[in-house]
Parts: structure tokens; C-alpha cells; sequence
């Protein structure tokens, strides 16, 4: 075995003598082996956990860098390569790449942060800033958000975990608020009814809380009033919509006179000047 070692490092290429080019290739091969391995018992192990399966990939995306840089620097240390030099080259590099990716980093590290934490899911309704629509999908860089009228947003993750985020779809339950306005011609028991009776005809309200009405302020003109009902999240345009509507039956069925902003003039004539004209 001694004689083979010496034939083999008799063998010169270059700055290297065959048995350590030898020796570092059956190291790599080792390393390799072992990586894949290595990275086979992560993945069952990450079957286990519950993460999504976008923080798994990349968890083991990096898992994998890490153990390449390793695999390089020992092979190259078996070639007689100082890695002291590979070592600062690599951090260099590290840390080049850090700052011109810093945006890209941070919206990743976000991204696994709304993973992790899920604050907003998949077929949500959110408000994100100025933006507000269901939630498409949640990925390592963007939060994809569907509007109302059907464009799509883009939000990066930085963004989202950096803003107040209202999640509409949290709660199994949404009150829809209304304000109406009646004349002060009619009872403000009626109108009070009248809007329960509305709210109640809806099916898409809940039974589980009751409608609310109450008188909430003296305008110059009419008197506002304010109706709470409750219903499913994803349900509450429909509700809306519908109440609203019923409202204006109810209204009608009951006497209910709606107003609008109006003035009134009261002209006063003046007793000397009719005295003048009375005279004339």
C-alpha cells in the first residue's frame, strides 16, 4: 500500500501529485453521498412538521448551498488549497451578495415570517394598505391580491408584515353597517321597526346576533338613524346589497317617508310697508 502511495505521488500535474488529486476526488464523492443523505432525512423530517411547503423548500434550498460550500472547502483543503484564502473570498462574496439582495432578502425572510405566522391565508379579504381583495397566494417574495374589480396586486412581503393588515375573513362573522335617513314626520319607533323588519326579511343574516337599530343624530332636516346586522365574512356585499334594498320596501309597506336635504324659506312682510301699500 506504502509503494502504491509513493508511485501515486511520484505522479506530478502541475502543483498536485496524483494520489492527492485521487484522494480528494474519493473525498468529494463521499461528501456528496453524504449530502444527499443528509438531505433525505431533512425531508422526512420536514414531513413531520408543519410548515408550508414553501418555508420546506426553501429550507432545504439553503441547506443545500451550505453543504456544497462545505463539500468545496474540505475537497479543496485535501488539495493543498489554503481554504484560509477560499474562506475570506467566500465571505466577501457573502457579503456582496447580501447587500446588492437586501431587498430581495428582506422580502424573503418576510415571506417565511407570513408563512410561519399565517396573518393572512389564501381566500381572505384583506386590507393592505391601499390595497384590498382576496387573498390569492402567499409566496417567499409576494402576497398576490385579487380586487374587487378583478386586477391583481402584487405586494411585496416586506410591505405586508411592515403595514396594518385588517383581515375581513378572520372572524366567521361580519357586521354590515348602515346609516339612513328618515323625516321627522314619522315615529322614530316606526322607523325603528321598519328597519329590523328588513334586516330580519334577509336570509343571508345571521340568527345568531340580533339586528340593532337605533336613533343616532338630529340633522337639520331628518333624523339619521344606524342598522347593525351580522352575517357570514364571505358573505357581506350580498347582505348589504340586500338590506339595502329591503329597506326601501320596508319603508314603503310602513309609511315611512325618506327625505332629502332640503331648506326652507319663511318670508315675513314687513307691517309698515303693508300699511304704505294698504294707503296707496
Amino acid at each position: 500500500m506504502e509503494e502504491l502511495k509513493k508511485k501515486l505521488e511520484a505522479v506530478v500535474v502541475g502543483n498536485l501529485n496524483l494520489y492527492n488529486i485521487l484522494s480528494a476526488l474519493l473525498l468529494f464523492v463521499i461528501l456528496v453521498i453524504c449530502k444527499r443523505f443528509l438531505l433525505k432525512l431533512f425531508k422526512k423530517v420536514m414531513l413531520k412538521v408543519k410548515l408550508d411547503p414553501s418555508i420546506k423548500s426553501f429550507i432545504n434550498a439553503s441547506l443545500n448551498t451550505v453543504m456544497w460550500v462545505a463539500i468545496v472547502l474540505v475537497t479543496a483543503d485535501r488539495l493543498g488549497v489554503p481554504i484560509t484564502s477560499l474562506v475570506a473570498v467566500v465571505s466577501v462574496v457573502g457579503v456582496a451578495l447580501s447587500l446588492s439582495l437586501q431587498s430581495i432578502l428582506e422580502n424573503i425572510f418576510a415571506g417565511i415570517t407570513l408563512l410561519g405566522t399565517k396573518p393572512i391565508q389564501v381566500g381572505e379579504y384583506v386590507e393592505i394598505g391601499d390595497v384590498a381583495g382576496t387573498v390569492k397566494k402567499v409566496t417567499l417574495f409576494y402576497s398576490v391580491i385579487v380586487t374587487s374589480d378583478k386586477r391583481t396586486a402584487y405586494v411585496p412581503n416586506s410591505t405586508v408584515t411592515s403595514s396594518v393588515v385588517i383581515n375581513h375573513s378572520d372572524q366567521p362573522l361580519r357586521r354590515v353597517e348602515f346609516t339612513l335617513n328618515a323625516d321627522y314626520g314619522n315615529e322614530p319607533d316606526a322607523v325603528l321597526a321598519a328597519l329590523i323588519k328588513a334586516a330580519k326579511s334577509v336570509e343571508t343574516v345571521t340568527a345568531e346576533k340580533e339586528p340593532v337599530a337605533f336613533v343616532n343624530k338630529y340633522d337639520n332636516s331628518s333624523i339619521e338613524y344606524r342598522l347593525y346586522v351580522f352575517t357570514d365574512a364571505n358573505k357581506y356585499l350580498d347582505t348589504k346589497y340586500a338590506v339595502m334594498r329591503q329597506v326601501f320596501y320596508a319603508f314603503r309597506e310602513d309609511g315611512i317617508q325618506m327625505t332629502y336635504d332640503h331648506l326652507n324659506l319663511h318670508i315675513v312682510e314687513n307691517s309698515a310697508d303693508k300699511e304704505m301699500k294698504t294707503d296707496a
